[in-house]
């Protein structure tokens, strides 16, 4: 993997029916899960606006972070439901046949068996445009559907996922790309030396291999890594082909970058091996006022606690028994105590006045919570462009949740990428049908 330097583009469709999201005017008309008619529209738009990828994140409960349980998240629509979208995706694939797909699944609660062999299919359907996005699942529900009475500590279970990709790979590397012979004139179909056992002890994991799957047309599946603790950090540097990270600013996003270069070299491998969808909540429009009207828009329609929701889902603790005067820098122990999402605390801690009260972080959390733009559309050209240079032009972006679908995606792609091209930063045609050749162009 050697990601270019163009800002190839990915977009997050993560619950972005719900969060909030349902009710507002122009967003998810006439959206059902059991029918993919919606979904083939965003991968058709997706593939229009010369995206690599649509990328939908996962987490296997019903949150009860906030207040009464799960009636406040049900009542207002908040990241519920949450069917599996992999069913979905060959009919994405079908729909938009240059576009990739990225899909989520745990290391923490899946066998790293299943997952070989299940992205190693998918690949395949896809013609190679898929990406698995391995995450270790923090979410204290989430582990009681799994049968766990508790969370595994943090280190132990990224010491697990460690374990969890190297298995993966070594099965997906356990297949040669010629093992396949089909001599009918001497009855050979494959050749044995061309497949390899893996005999794979460790402290999680036993799997003796092969994996009974050929190679897809990419090779393997993209790995997508989104940790951004130490332990998350070291783990994409070692395996992931690209991360996805959340830093709010550019200077944080050029320190994350420098410290994950190093990472990289550390672990034998080079810094253009691993690219960054960077996260950027945009809102676009013809002019600066038509923006800032569709940004008014979307905030007038939210609940009066929605931000303070959203914190509680992302740090695991309920954010309505606080009391709203208390400040950021308070509650540094209770959210290590959470064993969840440190890194995205931790850049909250770098990037707000530590002084800042709960009760006015919550007004501006779903705004304001990853980088965003809300302007014309030099405006956001300008941004996006300012984003990629301090990413080292190595990586792209993502946008993020809290947009409207179909409309913003197909704001972006109408009126914002066209003046990408205009400047040479995005690609006016797809060069190669495979998700891996696509963000290595």
């Amino acid at each position: 993997m050697c990601v270019s330097d163009a800002i190839h583009l990915a977009i997050d469709s993560s619950f972005i029916h719900t969060d909030h999201l349902w009710c507002t005017p122009g967003s998810w008309v006439n959206y059902h899960y059991y029918g993919p008619d919606f979904y083939e529209e965003l991968a058709r738009i997706a593939q229009r606006g010369m995206f690599d990828m649509i990328f939908f994140g996962d987490a296997a409960e019903t949150p009860e972070n906030f207040g009464d349980g799960y009636a406040t998240p049900l009542r207002e629509g908040y990241r519920w439901p949450k069917h599996d979208m992999m069913p979905m995706i060959p009919l994405m694939a079908k729909a938009a046949p240059n576009l990739g797909f990225g899909l989520t699944m745990s290391t923490t609660y899946q066998h790293p068996f299943h997952v070989a062999r299940l992205f190693s299919s998918l690949d395949h359907v896809t013609g190679g445009r898929v990406g698995w996005n391995a995450v270790t699942s923090a979410y204290k529900n989430e582990a009681a559907n799994w049968g766990f009475d508790t969370m595994l500590p943090p280190q132990e279970r990224y010491a697990k996922a460690g374990e969890h990709l190297k298995v993966v790979v070594d099965l997906w590397n356990s297949v040669e790309a010629d093992a396949i012979i089909m001599d009918r004139d001497n009855g050979i179909f494959a050749d044995p030396s061309k497949v390899h056992l893996i005999n794979h002890e460790g402290h999680y994991f036993k799997v003796r291999g092969p994996l009974p799957c050929l190679p897809s047309r990419q090779g393997k599946p993209i790995i997508i890594q989104a940790g951004q603790s130490e332990d998350g950090m070291n783990l994409a540097a070692k395996y992931a082909d690209m991360q996805f990270v959340s830093r709010r600013t550019n200077k944080s996003i050029a320190a994350h970058r420098a410290v994950l270069d190093e990472l990289t070299v550390k672990h034998g491998r080079q810094p253009r091996d691993l690219g960054v969808f960077w996260q950027v909540r945009v809102v676009a429009g013809e002019t600066r006022e038509d923006a800032i009207r569709k940004e008014r828009r979307f905030v007038d329609g939210l609940p009066a606690n929605a931000g303070l929701i959203e914190l509680s889902f992302q740090f695991g603790f309920d954010f309505s028994k606080l009391d709203g005067k208390m400040k950021l820098v308070d509650m540094v122990d209770m959210i290590k105590a959470q064993k969840t999402y440190w890194g995205p605390f931790e850049e909250l801690l770098k990037t707000e006045d530590p002084d800042t009260e709960i009760e006015d972080l919550g007004r501006r959390w779903i705004t304001e919570r990853s980088n965003f733009i809300v302007g014309s559309v030099k405006e956001v050209a300008d941004h996006i462009e300012g984003v990629h240079e301090a990413g080292g032009r190595n990586g792209g972006i993502i946008l993020t949740k809290s947009y409207s679908a179909h409309g913003a995606l197909r704001d972006f792609a109408e009126l914002v990428v066209p003046e990408l091209q205009r400047r040479g930063l995005v690609r006016k045609e797809y060069v190669h049908d495979t998700l891996r050749a696509n963000l290595n162009s």
